[in-house]
């Protein structure tokens, strides 16, 4: 308990000095700069991840309407790659 009290003072002494504020920064500026590749290629990833989740339980439930609206649409693969939704092909009878 003692000991935790004077780590803590001593903390809030360094953290009052400018000079430690300072030095603190820079280290935690070379930090951002070592780690900054890595976090945005870990973000990337996720961002894909998270696309091709979507994608996919976009495709299912489009599948999941169809099916249970009674039609047989098929989903067609979208050739382009922007973000857009496949589309459905049209497949009911036209009425005379």
């Amino acid at each position: 308990m003692i000991l935790r009290k004077l780590v803590f003072a001593a903390l809030r002494t360094a953290a009052s000095n400018p000079e430690v504020r300072k030095q603190a920064s820079k280290l935690a500026e070379r930090g951002l700069k070592a780690a900054k590749p890595g976090l945005m290629q870990a973000s990337r990833a996720a961002g894909q991840a998270v696309k091709s989740a979507s994608n996919e339980l976009s495709a299912g439930v489009r599948k999941f309407k169809a099916a249970r609206d009674g039609t047989d649409d098929a989903v067609m693969p979208s050739e382009k790659s922007d973000g857009t939704a496949p589309k459905l092909k049209n497949i009911t009878p036209k009425k005379p």
